[in-house]
């Protein structure tokens, strides 16, 4: 019976010291703060670099006054990517407003991230938050506007254009600008959104000729300090030839006009 009673002693002794243990921990842990058995995550810090790692899902390029287009070419967008992330890299950050004539602006949605805008004139590239512009790469960003600027005029964008009611029409003769009638303008959008794109046009010498007509595109502009002009010629009634006074690429769309238009 003592033996049983000196046994019961030593058990409530340990358990007491286990409750003081277990206290002067749980004391300690409130006091400095000390996690027991906790994971903490810390997030990574995302960057717009990090965005050229997601999977692109399709891309939108807005040309101011003439329409927005799309690209959801799975090798296409790569290849983009390819060409804002080279120059993201190969180039000095800027953060000095783009001075360019002309800006084009998108955007790149992904799959598993947000959207990042983009906006690239013939004096820098934004991407996101990020920008270049540099000398290093000048040259490249030229290239990159100018492969915009050639996939945003196409036949139906530039129609479209003509089309668009907030914008004027003229046909310029003798230096004279006079408005076309609603006939004209319609018969000129029906001509320009039938046209075919010519990629091959190195061996036509029509250039060096004048234009059969002469076509000008007053577009409305965001900024109503300056005017925006887009140019359509034609030539020998086969041929339109579009090109923008603001675009400082000199760049130049070339159009076979259908037979039956």
């Amino acid at each position: 019976m003592q033996e049983e009673k000196k046994g019961l002693s030593w058990l409530r002794l340990i358990l007491l010291q286990i409750v003081i243990g277990c206290s002067l921990i749980g004391i300690f842990a409130y006091v400095f703060r000390i996690g027991i058995d906790e994971v903490r995550i810390v997030p990574k810090e995302s960057t717009n670099r990090d965005m050229f790692d997601g999977v692109p899902m399709s891309m939108n390029i807005t040309y101011p006054g003439i329409g927005t287009i799309a690209i959801d070419d799975p090798k296409e967008l790569i290849a983009w990517k390819a060409s804002f992330s080279r120059l993201l890299i190969a180039g000095k950050q800027q953060n000095r407003a783009n001075a360019s004539r002309l800006l084009l602006s998108g955007s790149i949605a992904y799959l598993d991230q947000e959207d990042v805008p983009f906006q690239i004139g013939t004096s820098g590239l934004s991407f996101g938050s990020e920008s270049v512009n540099s000398l290093e790469v000048s040259a490249e960003i030229r290239k990159l506007q100018n492969m915009l600027i050639d996939k945003t005029l196409t036949s139906d964008t530039v129609g479209a254009a003509i089309e668009n009611a907030s914008h004027e029409v003229f046909s310029l003769q003798d230096g004279k600008l006079t408005a076309l009638s609603e006939a004209e303008r319609a018969a000129l959008t029906r001509q320009m959104r039938s046209a075919v794109r010519l990629i091959d046009f190195s061996h036509f010498d029509f250039m060096a000729e004048r234009p059969s007509a002469h076509y000008v595109v007053q577009l409305t502009d965001e900024l109503k300090s300056r005017k925006h002009w887009l140019h359509v010629d034609r030539y020998d009634n086969a041929y339109f030839v579009v090109f923008d006074l603001l675009d400082e690429t000199n760049h130049k769309a070339y159009f076979k006009l259908s037979d039956t238009s």
